[in-house]
């Protein structure tokens, strides 16, 4: 994780609907794969916000764990009911206090005009990636998997 170059305070962020929005930056995490994720400010409040609508409020703490989940996840896929090349989903095992045990944490990337910003966080109830129920495991692209991982741990 670093802090952003003077040059990249502010980025253009193209949202769900086509519409560009100039973002500051908070952060930036070179992911797996060596490339950068944009972590705005923006895109925090938003999945506060999210967390808390979703009565998920204990996974806050861990947006402090965000870069160790895109550095080092267990395993991410193309979000299959997303268009190709748009949205990347990075999960990783985490303790859960509120659980008192382990569960699979999802953080979302979204991808646009060759930016990596940070779009989400949730629980992943199923620990299962997702798109399992509409697609068969063949067709969800694997774009990275941990070495101690076994794809059948999350359905595939």
């Amino acid at each position: 994780m670093r802090q952003p170059f003077p040059s990249e305070e502010y980025i253009t962020i193209v949202d769900n609907k086509g519409r560009e929005k100039v973002q500051r930056i908070e952060f930036v995490v070179r992911d797996v794969r060596g490339e950068d994720v944009y972590v705005t400010a923006d895109g925090l409040t938003y999945t506060e916000d999210s967390l808390e609508a979703k009565d998920q409020s204990y996974l806050i703490e861990k947006l402090s764990s965000l870069s160790g989940i895109l550095t080092q996840p267990d395993i991410v896929i193309w979000d299959p009911a997303e268009a190709p090349g748009d949205t990347l989903i990075y999960y990783k095992r985490l303790y859960i206090a509120a659980f008192r045990r382990h569960k699979v944490v999802a953080a979302i990337v979204k991808v646009r005009r060759g930016i990596k910003f940070f779009y989400n966080l949730h629980v992943q109830e199923s620990g299962k990636v997702k798109g399992l129920s509409v697609v068969p495991p063949s067709e969800i692209e694997v774009w990275y998997i941990a070495p101690r991982v076994r794809r059948r741990q999350f359905g595939l």
